[in-house]
């Protein structure tokens, strides 16, 4: 149906259903389009094609014709104007796809981006070292398909400490260097985030990267499937992981470019998932660690799926079971971060490029710290970045302009009084029977006892963990109290917080600003590790049931002093959030009261 606005001026002959005709020629457009000039129009009203004909043997203006995807036998006679086409097939696939990214931007967690802004701080791999490692897996990703029995997953495993991390996020940009990068995810167990810490944004957050991927454009089809696949059915992200993955992402690849997986050998692309141990939902961590797990291979078994997958954990004993069974057993090869790719040689780089730092930051003898001390360092660290990481942090001692920092201990006002006394601890670890985390506990051990009260300071560390992660997952909610409203809380007069956490600087990331809604946050894992295990931390341990008493103490010890009540909205949810996390934590407490009694009547 055409519709012709006409101006006043003109002579012209309207055009009715019953002027068109089939034409013997249909003449060229020329001229480019001009929404703003376009005084006749055609439109297909969302049709795909239409077999009506045009003719309009007296109008000489320009011509118009939006949103006809296929239209034949149009004739607009001896037009002296300008004809415009516009097919608007384009613009339709355009909006589709925003439209797509739109939903999943929704539903997707942008922090586990490798490149994200929450991930902005996060540890990557110094100049020269980790080559080893860094080299071998991306010989795989670029070539694995060559070896004798390929692979399409690669599990990067080791313990605690041993830079998986901070391995694949340099991986993972260098494969975004090279155009080899198709997705990532980095689970978080102290993200401000649930998304970060649960399977439920997984899928949606990778199909969100491929749908964006400009590398995968050669795909014909795959976007515009995707597309349809979020159309048909919305819903979808309330299915269960697999069926999210068989919709989202095979099915596209499947049936909107059969020969995808071929098609992308030469030039193979990596989905890279870091931190599946840190999956942690607590009652159903196992569970979800599987459930990922499965999904997974169920994509890197199928011949369309065109990608390798690189997966960082520790060898938990869920996740060491899942890979050393069955068909997963035959699809993946593991990479254990052991002495074959000599950690102490990438320690040492690690130790001298620190310390280079720290002596032109205080004027020392380029002889400091002695090459004997410095092997020693080496040695205690058994091959754990972290433990390198965390005695740079106390040498160096808190950043500068940090306001919150308790007063230094005597002894340890300088950084060589501090590597002194990281020098002076007693290790075992070059005996037998040793504990794998030893030499890391005495350091986790010494540094917690520079605190004036090291049992005040464990009770801050196990509240603010318990309120950040464990209860959050249990609660169901995404809200974090800022680290301004942790001291309300817990402090029973003010400038407690720099007693209790000042000295923990290397362990602990304490905003220096103190009106500041920024976060408290763990640097490692393994640290909290270290003071929830009652055998690692000895009698620094504080127990879950000491740690509700402190916390619900303080908690209405400080409302009773009405310290709360002048705050905004905002602030008033943190109290109505703390008391339901009293709750249920004195309910869990409660259980865990019974539990012990009855186990000692026994």
């Amino acid at each position: 149906m055409a519709h012709v606005p006409l101006p006043t001026n003109s002579a012209t002959t309207p055009l009715d259903r019953d002027e068109f005709r089939a034409p013997n020629s249909v003449p060229t457009a020329s001229g480019s389009l001009d929404a703003t000039q376009g005084l006749a129009s055609t439109s297909s009203g969302g049709s795909s094609s239409s077999l009506n004909v045009i003719h309009n043997s007296n109008y000489f203006g320009p011509v118009t014709m939006n949103k006809i995807k296929s239209a034949r036998n149009v004739s607009m006679g001896p037009n002296h104007g300008i004809i415009n086409q516009n097919s608007g097939a384009g613009e339709l696939e355009e909006e589709s796809y925003l439209a797509a990214l739109d939903f999943l931007s929704k539903h997707m967690a942008a922090g586990a981006i490798h490149d994200s802004k929450e991930r902005c701080d996060a540890p990557k791999c110094m100049p020269e070292t980790r080559v080893a490692v860094q080299d071998e897996i991306l010989s795989w990703i670029t070539d694995g398909h060559e070896d004798t029995e390929p692979k399409r997953i690669l599990w990067v495993t080791g313990p605690a400490g041993t830079g998986k991390t901070a391995i694949l996020g340099t991986i993972a940009e260098r494969c975004k260097a090279e155009k080899m990068l198709a997705a990532t995810f980095f689970f978080s167990s102290f993200s401000g985030s649930l998304a970060r810490r649960s399977k439920t944004h997984l899928v949606s957050t990778l199909a969100y990267q491929l749908l964006e991927n400009e590398g995968l454009d050669e795909a014909a089809q795959v976007r515009a499937r995707m597309c349809q696949a979020i159309r048909r059915s919305p819903a979808i992200l309330k299915k269960r992981l697999q069926t999210q993955l068989e919709e989202f992402i095979l099915l596209p690849f499947r049936h909107g470019a059969p020969t995808g997986a071929s098609s992308m050998s030469q030039h193979r692309m990596a989905i890279i998932i870091d931190g599946l141990d840190e999956c942690d939902r607590r009652r159903a961590k196992e569970d979800e660690q599987i459930e990922i797990l499965s999904a997974i291979l169920h994509a890197a078994t199928d011949p369309s799926f065109p990608f390798v997958i690189v997966i960082a954990s520790r060898p938990e004993l869920a996740i060491r079971e899942f890979f050393s069974t069955g068909l997963a057993r035959d699809a993946t090869r593991e990479l254990f971060l052991d002495d074959k790719y000599d950690p102490d040689a990438d320690i040492r780089l690690f130790y001298e490029s620190k310390f280079s730092s720290i002596r032109r930051r205080f004027n020392l003898s380029p002889e400091w710290p002695t090459v004997k001390e410095l092997l020693k360092l080496v040695a205690n660290a058994s091959g754990q970045f972290i433990y390198a990481a965390t005695v740079m942090r106390f040498v160096e001692g808190p950043p500068t302009g940090t306001q919150n920092v308790a007063p230094a201990i005597p002894g340890l006002r300088t950084p060589h009084q501090r590597l002194e006394r990281i020098i002076g601890l007693r290790t075992r670890v070059h005996t037998p029977n040793v504990r794998p985390l030893e030499a890391l506990d005495i350091l986790y051990d010494s540094v917690v006892r520079t605190c004036s009260e090291p049992l005040l300071s464990m009770k801050w560390l196990r509240a603010i963990h318990l309120y950040d992660s464990t209860m959050a997952g249990m609660l169901s909610t995404s809200y974090r109290m800022p680290a301004r409203l942790v001291r309300l809380w817990l402090e029973q007069s003010p400038g407690e917080e720099v007693c209790a956490l000042g000295p923990l600087s290397s362990l602990i990331y304490i905003p220096s600003d103190p009106n500041c809604d920024k976060l408290y946050s763990f640097h490692h894992k393994s640290f909290v590790d270290f003071f929830e295990d009652e055998s690692r931390c000895a009698d620094l341990y504080v127990s879950p049931i000491q740690t509700f008493d402190f916390m619900s103490h303080m908690y209405f010890r400080n409302m009773d002093k009405r310290r709360f009540f002048s705050w905004t909205f905002a602030h008033a949810q943190s109290i109505l959030t703390g008391a339901k996390i009293l709750t249920v934590y004195q309910r869990a407490c409660y259980t865990e009261r019974c539990f012990s009694a009855s186990t000692s009547i026994l």
